[in-house]
């Protein structure tokens, strides 16, 4: 009789076991399929900025370092970046944008060693452009994208040259344009929300740096 007893029970057991690894298991699975699919987010979905749908790749352009090397876009692997671009060269509204992500990647606390900073900078019409000093931005990655790469760039980054306010965009971890904040629209507040929950759904799989800017 016992033996009949302990058969019957282990298959209950093992299905209250299987219930439990579902319970625990079921939340990461769905923040990671949602994290790489953000276009199966409902459109319910509280984000700011608006998400690119599908994601860009960015590694095909080939920009330059200021010395003239070129960019090793692995730099930025495994990180979430906050990038701005500019045409002729960065102004004092550019600036006051790269201050404002570098108070933003500050906002974010501990989490700031995840955040990589971006200045992408492009010649006018002309072709010319000033290179800025960007003594106390340090840590700002600053790269040119030269006359053949414009189109590339313009055709991956929606980016209008002609605005007053400077947009943000967002690189994830795997180097894909996947979302655009609009400074004229969102405060910072709304774009640290924003990067607040990406960086929550994703630090169980994204391993951040060690950086001493701060």
């Amino acid at each position: 009789m016992n033996t009949v007893a302990e058969t019957q029970t282990k298959p209950r057991n093992l299905l209250s076991l299987w219930v439990l690894i579902g319970l625990f298991a079921l939340p990461p699975i769905a923040a990671w399929i949602f994290y790489f699919n953000p276009q199966w987010l409902p459109d319910g979905r509280t984000n700011h900025g608006t998400l690119i749908d599908p994601p860009r790749n960015l590694t095909s352009l080939k920009l330059l370092t200021p010395e003239g090397t070129a960019f090793d876009w692995e730099t930025l692997r495994d990180m979430w970046t906050l990038t701005l671009v500019s045409e002729g060269g960065c102004d004092a509204a550019c600036i006051e944008a790269l201050i404002k992500v570098r108070q933003l990647r500050r906002a974010t606390g501990a989490n700031r060693q995840r955040i990589e900073r971006l200045l992408i900078l492009l010649p006018d019409s002309e072709g010319r452009l000033d290179l800025p000093s960007l003594q106390g931005l340090e840590g700002t990655h600053m790269v040119i994208a030269d006359g053949s790469q414009r189109e590339s760039l313009l055709a991956l980054i929606p980016v209008d040259l002609s605005a007053q306010a400077i947009s943000t965009f967002l690189i994830d971890p795997r180097i894909d344009l996947m979302m655009t904040h609009d400074t004229t629209l969102i405060t910072t507040k709304q774009q640290l929300q924003d990067l607040e929950k990406l960086l929550k759904v994703s630090q169980s799989w994204v391993k951040g740096g060690q950086y001493g800017h701060k």
